[in-house]
Protein backbone atom coordinates (compact mmCIF):
# COMPACT_ATOMS: atom_id res chain seq x y z
CA UNK A 1 0.00 0.00 0.00
CA UNK A 2 1.12 3.57 -0.79
CA UNK A 3 0.69 6.74 0.00
CA UNK A 4 0.97 9.97 -2.11
CA UNK A 5 1.57 13.69 -0.23
CA UNK A 6 0.30 16.57 -1.97
CA UNK A 7 1.25 19.62 0.02
CA UNK A 8 -0.34 19.03 3.91
CA UNK A 9 -2.69 16.13 2.78
CA UNK A 10 -1.48 12.48 2.44
CA UNK A 11 -3.77 10.28 -0.28
CA UNK A 12 -3.92 6.72 -0.85
CA UNK A 13 -3.04 5.17 -3.75
CA UNK A 14 -5.59 3.41 -5.36
CA UNK A 15 -5.75 2.16 -8.82
CA UNK A 16 -7.41 3.53 -11.82
CA UNK A 17 -9.82 0.88 -13.15
CA UNK A 18 -10.86 -0.75 -10.13
CA UNK A 19 -10.00 1.60 -7.32
CA UNK A 20 -7.94 -1.27 -5.03
CA UNK A 21 -5.47 0.07 -2.96
CA UNK A 22 -3.64 -2.90 -3.53
CA UNK A 23 -0.95 -1.23 -5.75
CA UNK A 24 2.80 -1.54 -5.73
CA UNK A 25 5.72 0.50 -7.51
CA UNK A 26 6.02 -0.98 -11.30
CA UNK A 27 9.06 0.64 -12.68
CA UNK A 28 9.27 4.22 -14.02
CA UNK A 29 8.33 5.65 -17.39
CA UNK A 30 10.71 7.08 -19.82
CA UNK A 31 9.86 10.40 -18.36
CA UNK A 32 11.20 9.01 -15.27
CA UNK A 33 7.40 9.71 -13.62
CA UNK A 34 7.00 6.92 -11.47
CA UNK A 35 4.74 3.95 -12.45
CA UNK A 36 2.19 1.43 -10.35
CA UNK A 37 0.39 -2.03 -10.89
CA UNK A 38 -2.61 -3.06 -9.38
CA UNK A 39 -2.00 -6.34 -7.67
CA UNK A 40 -5.56 -7.10 -7.96
CA UNK A 41 -6.66 -6.67 -11.82
CA UNK A 42 -2.89 -5.87 -13.24
CA UNK A 43 -3.67 -2.04 -14.68
CA UNK A 44 -0.51 -0.21 -14.67
CA UNK A 45 -0.85 3.75 -14.32
CA UNK A 46 1.05 6.62 -12.98
CA UNK A 47 -0.04 9.31 -10.55
CA UNK A 48 -0.25 12.35 -13.15
CA UNK A 49 -3.57 13.23 -13.78
CA UNK A 50 -4.13 12.90 -17.41
CA UNK A 51 -5.91 15.99 -19.47
CA UNK A 52 -9.06 13.95 -20.00
CA UNK A 53 -10.62 17.11 -22.11
CA UNK A 54 -7.83 16.70 -24.71
CA UNK A 55 -8.17 12.57 -24.62
CA UNK A 56 -11.86 12.84 -25.45
CA UNK A 57 -11.58 15.46 -28.45
CA UNK A 58 -8.74 13.51 -29.94
CA UNK A 59 -10.63 10.23 -29.93
CA UNK A 60 -13.70 11.97 -30.74
CA UNK A 61 -12.11 14.49 -33.83
CA UNK A 62 -8.80 12.78 -34.90
CA UNK A 63 -9.78 9.14 -34.95
CA UNK A 64 -13.44 9.70 -36.30
CA UNK A 65 -15.58 8.59 -33.48
CA UNK A 66 -19.19 9.81 -33.37
CA UNK A 67 -20.96 9.79 -30.33
CA UNK A 68 -22.52 6.30 -30.53
CA UNK A 69 -18.84 5.09 -30.82
CA UNK A 70 -17.88 6.42 -27.63
CA UNK A 71 -20.87 5.69 -25.87
CA UNK A 72 -19.96 2.28 -26.28
CA UNK A 73 -16.65 2.60 -24.83
CA UNK A 74 -18.56 4.33 -21.27
CA UNK A 75 -17.44 8.08 -22.13
CA UNK A 76 -20.70 10.44 -22.22
CA UNK A 77 -21.10 12.57 -25.01
CA UNK A 78 -22.26 15.79 -23.05
CA UNK A 79 -18.28 15.23 -21.37
CA UNK A 80 -17.18 15.77 -25.59
CA UNK A 81 -19.56 18.88 -25.80
CA UNK A 82 -18.53 20.75 -22.57
CA UNK A 83 -14.71 19.79 -23.62
CA UNK A 84 -15.27 21.44 -27.22
CA UNK A 85 -17.08 24.04 -25.20
CA UNK A 86 -14.24 25.15 -23.26
CA UNK A 87 -11.55 25.21 -25.91
CA UNK A 88 -10.03 28.21 -26.68
CA UNK A 89 -8.34 30.19 -29.61
CA UNK A 90 -4.70 30.75 -28.84
CA UNK A 91 -2.55 30.71 -31.97
CA UNK A 92 0.72 28.53 -31.65
CA UNK A 93 3.88 30.51 -31.15
CA UNK A 94 5.51 30.71 -34.47
CA UNK A 95 9.17 30.03 -34.20
CA UNK A 96 11.80 32.79 -36.29
CA UNK A 97 12.38 31.18 -39.71
CA UNK A 98 12.64 31.69 -43.66
CA UNK A 99 9.89 29.90 -45.91
CA UNK A 100 8.03 29.38 -48.57
CA UNK A 101 4.37 29.42 -47.94
CA UNK A 102 1.48 28.16 -49.59
CA UNK A 103 -2.18 29.42 -49.19
CA UNK A 104 -5.05 28.19 -49.64
CA UNK A 105 -8.87 28.75 -49.13
CA UNK A 106 -11.34 25.57 -48.26
CA UNK A 107 -14.89 25.67 -47.32
CA UNK A 108 -16.81 23.57 -45.23
CA UNK A 109 -20.37 24.92 -46.44
CA UNK A 110 -21.78 28.38 -47.94
CA UNK A 111 -20.47 31.54 -46.51
CA UNK A 112 -18.11 29.17 -44.12
CA UNK A 113 -14.27 28.57 -44.88
CA UNK A 114 -10.57 28.45 -43.54
CA UNK A 115 -7.84 30.71 -45.32
CA UNK A 116 -4.81 28.34 -44.12
CA UNK A 117 -0.78 29.63 -44.63
CA UNK A 118 1.73 26.70 -44.85
CA UNK A 119 5.40 26.50 -44.25
CA UNK A 120 5.78 24.39 -47.15
CA UNK A 121 9.85 24.37 -46.82
CA UNK A 122 9.13 22.35 -43.16
CA UNK A 123 5.13 21.28 -43.82
CA UNK A 124 3.62 22.34 -41.13
CA UNK A 125 0.85 24.97 -40.56
CA UNK A 126 1.69 28.65 -39.69
CA UNK A 127 -1.53 30.18 -39.50
CA UNK A 128 -5.30 30.22 -40.24
CA UNK A 129 -8.14 32.61 -40.85
CA UNK A 130 -12.11 31.89 -40.26
CA UNK A 131 -13.75 33.50 -43.57
CA UNK A 132 -16.89 33.81 -45.35
CA UNK A 133 -15.31 34.59 -48.99
CA UNK A 134 -11.33 34.48 -49.83
CA UNK A 135 -10.07 38.27 -50.56
CA UNK A 136 -6.88 40.27 -50.46
CA UNK A 137 -7.64 41.70 -47.32
CA UNK A 138 -7.83 38.29 -46.00
CA UNK A 139 -4.47 37.27 -47.47
CA UNK A 140 -2.46 40.97 -46.49
CA UNK A 141 -3.76 40.19 -42.92
CA UNK A 142 -2.35 36.84 -42.64
CA UNK A 143 0.99 37.90 -44.08
CA UNK A 144 1.09 40.50 -41.50
CA UNK A 145 1.01 38.39 -38.81
CA UNK A 146 3.24 36.11 -39.90
CA UNK A 147 5.93 38.95 -40.49
CA UNK A 148 5.26 40.41 -37.34
CA UNK A 149 6.04 36.84 -35.65
CA UNK A 150 9.31 36.19 -37.24
CA UNK A 151 8.33 34.71 -40.21
CA UNK A 152 10.58 35.39 -43.05
CA UNK A 153 8.87 34.66 -46.62
CA UNK A 154 11.15 33.98 -49.33
CA UNK A 155 8.22 33.21 -51.74
CA UNK A 156 4.34 31.88 -52.25
CA UNK A 157 3.00 29.11 -54.21
CA UNK A 158 -0.61 30.49 -54.81
CA UNK A 159 -4.07 29.38 -57.21
CA UNK A 160 -5.68 31.48 -59.18
CA UNK A 161 -6.97 34.10 -56.92
CA UNK A 162 -5.89 37.38 -58.97
CA UNK A 163 -6.19 40.05 -56.75
CA UNK A 164 -3.14 38.34 -54.61
CA UNK A 165 -0.80 38.54 -57.51
CA UNK A 166 -1.65 42.13 -58.42
CA UNK A 167 -1.42 43.19 -54.75
CA UNK A 168 2.20 41.10 -54.02
CA UNK A 169 4.41 40.55 -57.15
CA UNK A 170 6.20 43.38 -56.79
CA UNK A 171 7.18 42.36 -53.37
CA UNK A 172 7.69 38.57 -53.15
CA UNK A 173 8.27 35.74 -55.40
CA UNK A 174 4.74 34.07 -56.70
CA UNK A 175 4.36 30.59 -58.65
CA UNK A 176 0.66 29.90 -59.29
CA UNK A 177 0.34 26.25 -58.55
CA UNK A 178 0.67 24.47 -62.37
CA UNK A 179 -2.24 21.75 -61.24
CA UNK A 180 -4.82 24.45 -60.68
CA UNK A 181 -3.87 26.20 -64.17
CA UNK A 182 -4.38 22.82 -65.51
CA UNK A 183 -7.59 22.75 -64.00
CA UNK A 184 -8.78 25.96 -65.37
CA UNK A 185 -8.37 25.62 -69.20
CA UNK A 186 -9.64 22.04 -68.54
CA UNK A 187 -12.87 23.53 -67.16
CA UNK A 188 -13.24 25.72 -69.99
CA UNK A 189 -12.32 22.84 -72.71
CA UNK A 190 -13.31 19.78 -70.95
CA UNK A 191 -11.43 17.08 -70.54
CA UNK A 192 -12.85 15.17 -74.01
CA UNK A 193 -12.57 18.64 -76.55
CA UNK A 194 -14.54 18.52 -80.10
CA UNK A 195 -12.70 21.27 -81.73
CA UNK A 196 -9.14 20.70 -82.46
CA UNK A 197 -8.29 24.18 -81.42
CA UNK A 198 -9.27 22.76 -77.94
CA UNK A 199 -7.61 19.58 -78.66
CA UNK A 200 -4.60 21.60 -79.43
CA UNK A 201 -4.52 24.00 -76.42
CA UNK A 202 -5.37 20.61 -74.27
CA UNK A 203 -2.41 18.81 -75.22
CA UNK A 204 0.07 21.79 -74.55
CA UNK A 205 -1.07 22.25 -70.71
CA UNK A 206 -1.90 18.26 -70.32
CA UNK A 207 2.34 18.72 -70.25
CA UNK A 208 2.85 21.86 -68.28
CA UNK A 209 4.82 20.56 -65.55
CA UNK A 210 6.62 18.41 -67.67
CA UNK A 211 8.11 21.46 -70.03
CA UNK A 212 9.97 24.32 -69.36
CA UNK A 213 8.95 27.65 -69.85
CA UNK A 214 11.22 28.00 -72.91
CA UNK A 215 9.39 24.90 -74.60
CA UNK A 216 5.59 26.25 -73.26
CA UNK A 217 5.80 29.98 -74.29
CA UNK A 218 7.05 28.17 -77.84
CA UNK A 219 3.91 25.74 -78.20
CA UNK A 220 1.80 28.50 -76.67
CA UNK A 221 2.60 31.60 -78.95
CA UNK A 222 2.35 29.22 -82.30
CA UNK A 223 -1.15 28.41 -81.00
CA UNK A 224 -2.28 32.09 -80.88
CA UNK A 225 -0.73 31.99 -84.53
CA UNK A 226 -2.54 29.59 -85.72
CA UNK A 227 -5.84 30.17 -84.03
CA UNK A 228 -6.16 33.75 -83.59
CA UNK A 229 -8.81 34.26 -86.25
CA UNK A 230 -10.56 30.86 -84.95
CA UNK A 231 -11.10 33.32 -81.68
CA UNK A 232 -12.23 36.33 -83.39
CA UNK A 233 -15.31 34.60 -84.47
CA UNK A 234 -18.78 36.01 -83.73
CA UNK A 235 -22.04 34.89 -83.45
CA UNK A 236 -24.50 37.53 -84.31
CA UNK A 237 -28.26 37.30 -82.84
CA UNK A 238 -31.10 37.35 -84.49
CA UNK A 239 -31.91 41.17 -85.67
CA UNK A 240 -28.71 42.20 -85.74
CA UNK A 241 -27.91 44.60 -82.61
CA UNK A 242 -26.49 42.05 -80.48
CA UNK A 243 -23.60 39.39 -80.93
CA UNK A 244 -21.00 37.18 -78.62
CA UNK A 245 -17.98 35.22 -79.09
CA UNK A 246 -18.46 31.73 -81.10
CA UNK A 247 -15.70 30.34 -78.86
CA UNK A 248 -16.32 32.15 -75.69
CA UNK A 249 -15.01 28.80 -73.20
CA UNK A 250 -11.71 28.70 -75.81
CA UNK A 251 -11.41 32.63 -75.10
CA UNK A 252 -11.86 32.26 -71.53
CA UNK A 253 -9.29 29.59 -71.11
CA UNK A 254 -6.62 31.40 -73.38
CA UNK A 255 -7.67 34.64 -71.12
CA UNK A 256 -6.82 32.81 -67.88
CA UNK A 257 -3.25 31.39 -69.34
CA UNK A 258 -2.25 34.85 -70.65
CA UNK A 259 -3.09 36.31 -67.10
CA UNK A 260 -0.93 34.12 -65.33
CA UNK A 261 1.67 32.97 -68.16
CA UNK A 262 4.33 34.70 -66.18
CA UNK A 263 3.98 32.93 -62.60
CA UNK A 264 3.67 29.53 -64.31
CA UNK A 265 7.62 28.98 -63.77
CA UNK A 266 8.57 30.98 -61.09
CA UNK A 267 10.40 28.27 -59.74
CA UNK A 268 12.83 27.47 -62.22
CA UNK A 269 13.99 30.96 -61.34
CA UNK A 270 14.07 30.62 -57.64
CA UNK A 271 14.74 26.46 -57.32
CA UNK A 272 13.50 27.18 -53.11
CA UNK A 273 9.63 26.74 -54.89
CA UNK A 274 7.78 23.77 -55.55
CA UNK A 275 5.71 23.95 -59.11
CA UNK A 276 2.11 23.44 -57.19
CA UNK A 277 0.30 23.84 -53.87
CA UNK A 278 -0.57 19.80 -53.37
CA UNK A 279 0.69 19.70 -50.23
CA UNK A 280 -1.77 22.02 -48.94
CA UNK A 281 -4.46 20.41 -50.83
CA UNK A 282 -3.58 16.80 -49.57
CA UNK A 283 -4.08 18.93 -45.79
CA UNK A 284 -7.12 20.38 -46.58
CA UNK A 285 -8.46 17.40 -48.09
CA UNK A 286 -7.65 15.51 -44.49
CA UNK A 287 -9.31 17.92 -42.62
CA UNK A 288 -12.66 18.11 -44.67
CA UNK A 289 -12.68 14.43 -44.35
CA UNK A 290 -12.47 14.63 -40.47
CA UNK A 291 -15.15 17.38 -40.09
CA UNK A 292 -17.44 15.56 -42.74
CA UNK A 293 -17.48 12.44 -40.42
CA UNK A 294 -19.31 15.20 -37.38
CA UNK A 295 -21.28 17.44 -40.07
CA UNK A 296 -24.43 17.77 -37.84
CA UNK A 297 -22.14 19.61 -35.11
CA UNK A 298 -23.45 23.51 -34.46
CA UNK A 299 -21.26 26.41 -36.33
CA UNK A 300 -19.46 27.61 -33.29
CA UNK A 301 -18.33 23.99 -32.26
CA UNK A 302 -17.31 23.57 -35.39
CA UNK A 303 -15.14 26.51 -35.81
CA UNK A 304 -13.81 25.19 -32.63
CA UNK A 305 -13.31 21.74 -33.64
CA UNK A 306 -11.26 23.19 -36.74
CA UNK A 307 -9.06 25.22 -34.47
CA UNK A 308 -8.22 21.77 -32.54
CA UNK A 309 -7.42 20.30 -35.29
CA UNK A 310 -5.21 22.36 -37.11
CA UNK A 311 -3.56 23.24 -33.46
CA UNK A 312 -2.97 19.21 -33.07
CA UNK A 313 -1.23 19.21 -36.66
CA UNK A 314 0.81 22.10 -35.98
CA UNK A 315 4.49 21.33 -35.02
CA UNK A 316 5.02 24.59 -33.14
CA UNK A 317 4.29 25.05 -29.16
CA UNK A 318 1.04 26.45 -28.05
CA UNK A 319 0.66 30.47 -27.48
Amino acid sequence: MYFLIFGNKIHEKKCIKCSSNHVQKHGKNRNGTQRYKCLDCGKTFTNKKRNRSKHLLSKYLLDKQIYRVLMKQGLKYRDVQKSIDHLDFCYPTLVPRSCVVAIDTTYFSRNFGITIFRDVTNNVILHWIFVERENTKTHAKGIRYLEQNGITIVGFVVDGFWGFYVQNHHSYDIQMCQKHMADIVRKYVTRNPKLQASRDLKEIIDKLSCISEKTFNLKFDLWLTNWTEFLKEKTVIEGGNNWFYTHGRVRSAVTSLVKYKDFLFTFERNHWLPNTNNSIEGFNSGLKSVIRVHRGLRRDRKVKLIHFYLKEKSAFKWG
